[in-house]
């Protein structure tokens, strides 16, 4: 097993600038880039101060009845539950057991704590993380998929609001990659893009465009690359909006507001033969289909939706957590659901939608598995601890990660049941990552990488 640890590099404090929040964001904008186009300015006690650009300010249809997930590559898992946010993998393997000391490729320390997953884009493993008394450095890190070295690691200051309840963090939303750039998208709604280098391509201060954004417990959704097209969701009770931002130049293509209510979702990317990319945004009172290129509205659903767990798709029918789970196909103005299962709630964790199946995690840590044609129940099992991970599914296995460092993996051949328990120190609320046969799990201040089987 690698161990790998490191120490945040030196930057200078915000809260020494004095003016207008425009004004801090131009200095801001200034270290951010100096320190990515030259590497000895991320030496420590470095001063300089070169002026730079400021950043980027700027009818019911019938749908088709094919969905697709937006395509990525086999060995990648880019974003926030995979490819298209689906949480699945049905080609993987992975191994049974593992421990602290045993089944561990490597371990990377982490300079703060976080709540976000980490995702793979080639030879890199990249995740969040915040750190300070505030919560206010924003540290984007990528590590060597091989070896666990520390590639890069860029740091910013985050400039909105930084307070978040103690069970997550800042850097709570996960990023995302289309395979050339990554975007990172904090509680703060700080919104970077960097390149594969790790050079800050732009930046997006949401928080100062919109400054009634963000409330009193934190953000949690995390970004989408549709079509080339950053999509953000920025769900809360001040200034609501979804937006969708050019992939390249960091410049607006849509933005539209939103009800004035929290929720933490994430959208769920789909791909439609008729529109192309679409993204489904969900709040607690409903969902809307847009298209990813210009946010048009292409169809809305009103029906009580959980605000955490976000809606996931198979097969051309969206499975929304709302009082346990619907299924719905969106297919006319006025959608009923296909069915819908109280008995198939899902606490915090999202539903998992693979195959013929269905599955959920309620608040008790029960794991239930269930036809996905018409939601009747094919089995139960009982897991142990609070679930804010959401599940993965492993070829036929389940992966789900509990709050106290327990990896469950459940066989879903037959009736689920459990076929290992693995335990890790620390505390876990990110969702497992999946690539090549090595699972990537994240504690709130390390990543770990198990060894392929």
């Amino acid at each position: 097993m690698t161990h790998c640890a490191h120490a945040p590099p030196s930057v200078s404090h915000p809260h020494s600038l004095r003016g207008s929040p425009q004004r801090k964001l131009r200095e801001y904008g200034r270290s951010f880039s100096i320190a990515t186009r030259f590497p000895s300015a991320r030496a420590p006690g470095f001063q300089a101060h070169l002026r730079v650009r400021e950043c980027v300010a700027t009818s019911v249809l019938t749908l088709a009845l094919l969905f697709h997930a937006v395509p990525a590559s086999s060995a990648d898992w880019p974003e926030f539950r995979g490819p298209g946010g689906r949480g699945a993998a049905p080609a993987e393997t992975i191994r049974t057991t593992w421990s602290e000391t045993d089944g561990i490729a490597w371990r990377a320390d982490l300079p703060g704590k976080g709540a976000s997953s980490p995702i793979v884009v080639g030879d890199l493993v990249v995740v969040t993380a915040s750190s300070g008394p505030q919560q206010d450095r924003l540290h984007v890190l990528a590590f060597d998929r091989a070896t666990g070295g520390l590639r890069w690691q860029r740091t910013f200051w985050a400039t909105g609001r930084t307070l978040c309840h103690p069970t997550s963090a800042v850097a709570a939303g996960t990023p995302a990659s289309d395979g050339t750039r990554i975007v990172a998208l904090f509680s703060s709604c700080d919104l970077f893009a960097v390149d594969r280098d790790g050079r800050l391509l732009w930046q997006r201060n949401l928080a100062v465009e919109h400054p009634r954004s963000g409330n009193d417990v934190g953000m949690g959704t995390s970004p989408r690359i549709v079509d080339g097209t950053v999509v953000v969701q920025i769900d809360c009770q001040g200034d609501a909006f979804a937006a969708g931002i050019d992939a390249v130049t960091g410049a607006d293509r849509w933005t539209v507001p939103r009800q004035k209510i929290a929720s933490w979702s994430t959208p769920l990317a789909i791909e439609m033969p008729e529109h192309g990319g679409c993204v489904a945004l969900q709040n607690p009172n409903g969902l809307e289909l847009r298209r990813a290129r210009d946010g048009g509205l292409i169809w809305s659903w009103k029906g009580d939706c959980s605000g955490i767990p976000m809606t996931t798709e198979a097969g051309g029918t969206l499975y929304v957590p709302n009082d346990g789970l619907a299924a719905v196909t969106p297919a006319a103005a006025e959608a009923k659901p296909v069915w819908r299962s109280t008995k198939l709630a899902c606490g915090i964790a999202s539903p998992l939608a693979w195959g013929d199946a269905v599955a959920t995690i309620n608040r008790a840590g029960v794991l239930t598995v269930a036809a996905r044609s018409d939601g009747a129940l094919r089995g139960q099992v009982r897991l142990a601890g609070s679930f804010w991970a959401s599940p993965i599914v492993v070829g036929d296995t389940v992966v789900a990660a509990n709050k106290e460092g327990a990896t469950f993996l459940v066989s879903i051949v037959g009736k689920p049941q459990v076929a290992a328990e693995n335990q890790l120190p620390g505390t876990f609320t990110a969702t497992p990552a999946i690539a090549d046969g090595s699972l990537y799990l994240r504690s709130e201040t390390t990543l770990w990488k198990i060894a392929p089987p």
